[in-house]
């Protein structure tokens, strides 16, 4: 009978426990990162009656089952339930929510806790802590990587301390990433005469095939341009005597004819461009018009006879100056044909430097410098012209075949500068680039022009980025060498996301440059893999910190503390600190608060489970209060 009062006891007290868990649940319903408990009960004790006895065959008898009578209930274990809470989007930019798993690390003095509460803020000493508590967060401190300024390594664990205010230093552009596509379809950008880079011809002869790609101009009147193969070769030069073109076409009148290997011969018609080749039996033609850019210049003599000249530029590798060819006869010389030539300077920008003309070009330049002014004398062409010195023709730089990108870039001091970067087209596949500092022309520059060479299949091949070197010293800062990237490289892109050549529109996009000029840092912002960004006031955004947490083996384990923080525990295994998204962490979820997991309709129906087993349980108690009272009663 003293039994059942104590198993009612028993009852009692692990109920009321259940009902201070269902109470410290809804308490925190509203908790930031509060993880609900649950009760778990288990039998106590039993007293036992009598044992089990196994069946006896030999004496017909059955087994029999043991006797016991139990002694009562006991809470076997509170769980922590760590399911994720729903997060609660704040507008608050020192507040985050963990999405998945980990916990944050928090530390005050020597004692380390985790949290899943992200409710932050900033004390007066730069430090990120936790609101109402002063628990400092801990993340690893980012630094540039001095081997590669470009990224940034991860110092040891310690506090996340913001200092708003710090000055970040001005830093000087070193690296420029370009984007854009080079219009295929243009023509080059002046008379560029033979454009036969990564040309070739199929002559097929019978049953042999030859493909010729080896395009060039020759530097003589015999030799004009050769078509070979390393073996088998076509060339064809100029007449003896002029005119060396029909007016009203630009095809070269070209009669001068050496074939060599398996051609045996070959003509040239000048009407239409074409040449053919035969070896004695067999015939092939191919049409060298398309690769024919030329410009056509007559002048008169003394005697009003018309002379024509063909004129055409060659790029300067090295200087990325243009020398201007002209090819016609000397009257003075019986009109034998000759070839004229003369180096224009080219300023960095593109335009003519016509400030010191030789005897074939006039002194005058044209207003935009994208021009140069072909005059005929005596001491010039070889011809009696009339009237003195005769200007011949203007020839003007097609434009629209030069495409241009700016970019700010930005010395040692921190001051802007404009740092345009220009592309020219002289052959097929072929472009000059050129920078310069369009509203600077007193800052020198050395190494700032240089070809780049394109793929048939319209990408870059060969060398992709250029070091130019600017002379900063005249206003006080250091000279900058800054490389430009055309391919990418620089920044683990694919080429395609580089500078290409294809039959698309010019674009324009400089899309990187890692100067910059002094800044106070204003800000922060916390990104999904829980890098801390420190936000300048010159537009920068650097890393500060990275957000560490912590991963356990048993999160059950871990002891509550006051304030929502866990401390580890001897079950739940060794905190293992990790980065966001790495090792099994969830992502940081920026201005998101997680909220208490308590669920009010399920702990409304503990609640009614508990007050029902707890007046039942009293109900016990009271009936076997009853029955001893009646016992007492029977010595009356």
């Amino acid at each position: 009978m003293l039994r059942s009062l104590y198993s009612g006891v028993s009852g009692v007290k692990g109920h009321q426990t259940y009902l201070d868990v269902v109470g410290n649940n809804i308490a925190n319903v509203n908790t930031t990162g509060f993880k609900r408990s649950n009760v778990l009960f288990q039998d106590l004790l039993y007293q036992n009656v009598r044992g089990a006895m196994a069946p006896d065959a030999g004496q017909g008898r059955g087994g029999i089952n043991p006797m016991q009578v139990g002694l009562g209930s006991m809470v076997g274990a509170v769980e922590t339930i760590h399911t994720q809470g729903t997060m609660q989007y704040t507008g608050n930019r020192n507040d985050f929510g963990i999405s998945g798993d980990g916990y944050f690390v928090v530390k005050t003095g020597a004692d380390t806790f985790y949290t899943r509460a992200g409710s932050a803020t900033m004390d007066s000493g730069g430090n990120l802590v936790m609101s109402g508590m002063g628990y400092i967060y801990q993340g690893y401190k980012m630094s540039k990587d001095p081997t590669d300024p470009t990224k940034y390594v991860e110092g040891p664990l310690g506090d996340i301390n913001i200092p708003v205010g710090q000055k970040l230093e001005a830093n000087k552009t070193t690296l420029g990433g370009y984007r854009c596509n080079l219009d295929s379809r243009v023509k080059a950008h002046l008379p560029m005469g033979i454009t036969g880079n990564d040309s070739e011809f199929k002559i097929v002869l019978g049953t042999n095939t030859y493909t010729l790609n080896q395009v060039s101009e020759g530097g003589a009147v015999a030799s004009f341009m050769t078509l070979s193969d390393g073996t088998n070769s076509v060339t064809l030069g100029f007449p003896a005597a002029g005119p060396i073109v029909d007016p009203t076409s630009l095809l070269p009148n070209l009669t001068q004819i050496t074939t060599a290997g398996a051609f045996t011969g070959a003509s040239y018609d000048p009407a239409t461009g074409k040449l053919t080749v035969t070896d004695g039996t067999n015939s092939s033609t191919v049409d060298l018009a398309a690769l024919m850019d030329f410009q056509v210049l007559s002048v008169k003599d003394a005697l009003n006879n018309t002379y024509y000249y063909l004129a055409e530029f060659n790029d300067v590798a090295t200087t990325g100056d243009k020398e201007l060819v002209l090819w016609g006869p000397d009257a003075s010389a019986g009109g034998a044909m000759t070839r004229y030539s003369v180096t224009v300077p080219t300023r960095r920008d593109g335009t003519f430097d016509l400030s010191a003309a030789t005897n074939l070009l006039a002194a005058a330049q044209s207003p935009t410098g994208n021009a140069v002014t072909v005059q005929a004398t005596t001491d010039g062409l070889g011809l009696v012209v009339k009237d003195g010195a005769t200007t011949v023709a203007t020839l003007n730089q097609r434009l629209s075949s030069v495409h241009t990108s700016k970019m700010d870039i930005y010395d040692s001091l921190g001051n802007a500068h404009t740092l345009e970067v220009s592309w020219e087209k002289i052959d097929n596949n072929q472009w000059r680039w050129r920078a310069f500092l369009p509203s600077e022309p007193g800052i020198t520059m050395t190494d700032n022009t240089g070809v780049i060479n394109f793929t048939s299949e319209g990408k870059i091949e060969g060398v992709d980025t250029f070091d130019v070197t600017i002379n900063f010293a005249a206003l006080g800062a250091e000279d900058s060498t800054v490389r430009l990237d055309f391919s990418g490289r620089s920044f683990d892109k694919d080429a395609i996301e580089g500078v290409t050549q294809y039959g698309s529109a010019f674009t324009t996009k400089a899309y990187y440059q890692d100067g910059y000029p002094m800044g106070v840092l204003q800000d922060y912002a916390v990104s999904s893999d829980g890098t801390v960004q420190g936000v300048y006031s010159n537009g920068q955004r650097q890393p500060l910190y990275k957000l560490a947490l912590a991963l356990f083996a048993n999160p059950q384990g871990l002891f509550k503390e006051s304030g929502t923080v866990f401390s580890q525990s001897a079950n739940s295994g060794i905190a293992q600190i990790v980065k966001p998204m790495e090792g099994g962490a969830g992502r940081i979820m920026g201005s998101n608060l997680e909220m208490s997991n308590v669920d009010l309709s399920q702990e409304f129906v503990n609640l009614i489970v508990a007050q029902r087993g707890f007046q039942a349980n009293a109900r016990v108690i009271t009936t076997s209060d009853q029955v001893l009272e009646e016992l007492i009663n029977l010595k009356r």
